[in-house]
């Protein structure tokens, strides 16, 4: 493993530390349309989406934005200052995802009660909350699917509305597998 990647995975452990360490924060009800459009254009791509039932964090994350390209950096400029504005904040997620498939909203305990062997683990996918720029033409959101142990997956996705609709765009230089 590279010293970059090392030190990848070492920044994507604090921010997951970080996110789940705020468990006290009381949270509020999340309500964004435009947010559920962007998660449900999303979670069908999550591992556990292949799942009879989806799994769902009904918690948000808070975690910060550390790995975009520099011309990521300079066009979505406006919605990682939201979304980096919503670091320390916590939401619950709502039953309103466009799905074709049935999904279940899971609490601390649940997520505790999964086993936590990555053979035997169960999976589920957790995401923050999203920041949009002034406009709501540009998104940032950070998503990822735990499985037990130090197995999962994690990024952050950069999303455009193009003629109305929500497309992922490149620009982000960092993606964790383990």
């Amino acid at each position: 493993m590279s010293r970059t990647s090392a030190a990848l995975i070492f920044a994507f452990g604090l921010c997951i530390a970080a996110a789940r360490s705020q468990d006290s924060i009381s949270p509020e009800l999340y309500s964004d349309a435009e947010a559920y459009k962007i998660y449900s254009l999303l979670l069908p791509h999550e591992s556990p989406y292949g799942n009879d039932v989806v799994m769902i964090r009904q918690e948000t994350l808070a975690v910060t934005m550390p790995c975009l390209t520099p011309s990521a950096e300079k066009r979505f400029v406006g919605a990682v200052v939201a979304f980096n504005g919503l670091h320390g904040k916590k939401y619950l997620l709502q039953p309103k995802f466009q799905l074709d498939k049935p999904y279940k909203l899971i609490g601390p305990d649940a997520i505790r009660a999964l086993p936590s062997q990555p053979q035997s683990a169960a999976s589920y996918v957790e995401m923050s909350p999203v920041g949009f720029n002034r406009d709501k033409t540009l998104a940032v959101l950070f998503m990822g699917s735990p499985c037990g142990g130090l197995c999962g997956s994690w990024t952050y996705h950069l999303l455009a509305k193009v003629n109305g609709k929500w497309k992922e765009v490149p620009g982000v230089n960092c993606v964790i597998n383990s």
